[in-house]
């Protein structure tokens, strides 16, 4: 009976899956609370100093207001028995030689479970229902063998179009109304909420299916050889399972520059509409920031599929899958003559046999010092004499002295928006780094560069190309280089 297999299947992914275990567990409630806060919005991923610091002061707040939480460990030691839980994922950060922490894909269902249950959205809309019709009728067009009834499907939208046209053409073209809009637009946000879900989830499969591929490689499967050579030949199987071409075309979408700029220009209509102007700040907020978000977390699944193969191709081509061949082929007869042995010897019998083990000396953590490089650095001669002088200092002498260590994103925020404004005036909506540059030089020369392209990836927009750019060094000689090329579509902040 499908009961009793049901049941089964039930029962093992009660036991298996992350989802399941978070919400049954005994303080799903603040645990949800805690990871929605900080990992479950604009920023999916915070580096794990950031997260021990907020979840203290969460903890402290909690214990405050809430008196019978058991809250009895500190927030680092909650946050590690979350991530041997499965609700966090713990990786490293290239650009930041941090660890940072992000929802896995049980946790993310469990919390978009719980905020359906706690913020339910209705769900027999007109908008829904059109998008089910809409996706029917152009999936039957597509999949469909009889030519004529593809034609006159085709036929049929091309009259309705063709009407509407009509009634716009006459003035008779009739708006739908702003609860109407609203509705909408409410399901257009719920459907992209869900998106993050999705690459959390193929972010976990394509670590499945390199965790496979490893296996299959130092393992004694047959097709082993078959997609070793392949791998040689360069072939990613990684970026070729299901999960790699679907993301995949929909990171091509994302990248695609009319489609992102027929997107940026539905929005600014969209929040430009009487009706938008009645909508929650943080619906507006989300609308705005959506296809940022959007090329954001992409980006970071795109990476994760990217890095997955390059280990996987270095692994081949190292030789180190020989090693490993090796040493699984010990294990597996090691394990082999101890199973025998299991049948003729008790684990307690005493053997006549003496193992030299390696060891290496044990001291308590507490015993440990560490050592601060700065210590063994003496400070520079000026900032001695600096600091002994009693004569005092203007504000721009301290101005000139930060700025030969750090950014100066004041005069290039002022920069940005100076050539931007400019540039309404002329009827353009964009202004790129190099025009920028090519009206406020580079007073700081590569930093300066560095800057712009900081604000560009945060708050502009990448667009197919790349554009040179050109600054003074501190020798006074003049440098170029070829970067990506940014647009500055807004205000900088």
């Amino acid at each position: 009976m499908a009961i009793v297999s049901d049941t089964l299947s039930y029962r093992s992914l009660q036991n298996d899956n992350v989802a399941w275990k978070l919400l049954h567990a005994k303080h799903a409630p603040y645990i949800i609370a805690i990871l929605d806060e900080h990992l479950g919005g604009e920023t999916p991923r915070r580096t794990v100093a950031e997260m021990n610091e907020f979840v203290d002061y969460d903890l402290a707040e909690l214990g405050e207001r809430i008196l019978d939480m058991p809250l009895d460990r500190s927030g680092k030691d909650y946050l590690e028995r979350w991530r041997l839980d499965g609700y966090l994922v713990r990786k490293p950060n290239a650009e930041t030689r941090q660890e940072t922490y992000e929802l896995s894909s049980g946790a993310l269902a469990a919390i978009s479970f719980v905020k359906n249950l706690s913020q339910p959205r209705r769900t027999a809309t007109k908008s829904r229902l059109g998008i089910i019709f809409d996706q029917i009728s152009n999936l039957s067009i597509d999949v469909g063998a009889d030519d004529d009834l593809k034609r006159e499907a085709l036929l049929a939208q091309r009259q309705r179009i063709d009407e509407r046209l009509a009634d716009l053409e006459s003035g008779a073209y009739e708006a739908i109304s702003d609860a109407e809009a609203r509705e909408q637009l409410s399901e257009i946000i719920g459907l992209s909420k869900e998106i993050p879900l999705d690459f959390a989830y193929v972010s976990s499969e394509f670590e499945r299916i390199s965790k496979a591929l490893y296996a299959k490689l130092i393992g004694y499967e047959e097709d082993g050889s078959d997609m070793l050579a392949d791998i040689f030949a360069g072939v990613d199987h990684i970026a070729q399972s299901p999960e790699g071409q679907s993301f995949r075309g929909f990171y091509r979408m994302l990248q695609d520059y009319e489609e992102s700029e027929r997107l940026y220009d539905s929005i600014d209509i969209i929040l430009g509409a009487d009706f938008s102007q009645q909508l929650p700040l943080e619906q507006r907020r989300y609308l705005h920031n959506l296809m940022h978000m959007l090329l954001q977390q992409s980006r970071t699944v795109n990476e994760t599929m990217t890095e997955l193969a390059r280990s996987l191709r270095r692994f081949v081509q190292s030789q180190s899958f020989q090693e490993d061949r090796a040493l699984k082929r010990l294990l597996d007869k090691s394990l082999s003559i101890a199973s025998e042995l299991t049948e003729t010897h008790l684990p307690s019998q005493q053997l006549s046999i003496e193992l030299e083990l390696t060891s290496t000396h044990i001291e308590p953590i507490s015993r440990q010092q560490l050592r601060d490089p700065s210590d063994d650095v003496q400070p520079p001669e000026e900032d001695m004499a600096l600091a002994n002088s009693s004569s005092t200092i203007s504000l721009e002498e301290l101005r000139a002295q930060v700025r030969e260590v750090e950014i100066d994103f004041d005069e290039l925020t002022d920069n940005i928006n100076a050539s931007l404004g400019r540039a309404l005036v002329h009827g353009r909506g964009s202004v790129s780094i190099a025009e920028v540059l090519a009206e406020h030089p580079a007073t700081q020369g590569a930093a300066s560069v560095v800057g712009l392209m900081m604000l560009a990836d945060e708050q502009g927009k990448h667009c197919d190309g790349v554009e040179r750019v050109i600054w003074s060094s501190n020798t006074g000689g003049q440098r170029q280089a070829l970067i990506e090329k940014c647009e500055f579509m807004q205000e900088v902040i």
